[in-house]
């Protein structure tokens, strides 16, 4: 997905506010409408920078998805019953705190690796939803053990997954 940068995150780095922490500056400036989320996330590992955060920063407000424009001569005729089946674009405010706690908490997992589990963390600090931690829940348990990762298995489950 393609962000870019909105008037109150540009107005929250203009004053160095609280609200945006440091490690944000650096990924908001690469928002540009240009570069998607993997390349962001990819120039913003060194300063620690997660999905999780971007993630964050939408939900602060500071970037936003880019506005996709379908021409209207060719846009298709919209049917009613593929829009009741569709699924929500943006999540409830429920699954997105799950999200954020188990985004964080499988990220902390993963850490525990080290270098032999550098491409687990990486594909968890790529996940973008809770189906995508959920994918990697298997790879979680055989690297780490059931027991260790029991607690974020719980998780999951709460959410209905």
């Amino acid at each position: 997905m393609i962000y870019v940068k909105t008037a109150a995150g540009r107005q929250a780095l203009k004053e160095r506010a609280e609200t945006m922490p440091r490690k944000y500056h650096f990924p908001f400036l690469m928002c540009d409408g240009v570069r998607d989320s993997a390349d962001i996330l990819a120039a913003s590992v060194q300063h620690g920078f997660t999905s999780v955060d971007l993630y964050q920063m939408v939900q602060l407000g500071f970037v936003e998805p880019m506005p996709t424009k379908v021409p209207t001569r060719i846009a298709p005729a919209i049917d009613p019953v593929q829009v009741a089946s569709a699924p929500p674009g943006r999540p409830s405010p429920q699954q997105a705190s799950v999200f954020f706690d188990a985004s964080k908490l499988a990220t902390a997992l993963s850490a525990n690796l080290g270098l032999r589990g550098f491409r687990l963390n990486l594909a968890v600090q790529t996940a973008n939803n809770l189906t995508d931690l959920d994918a990697l829940l298997p790879q979680l348990e055989k690297a780490l053990g059931a027991e260790t990762v029991k607690p974020l298995a719980d998780l999951l489950k709460t959410a209905g997954r």
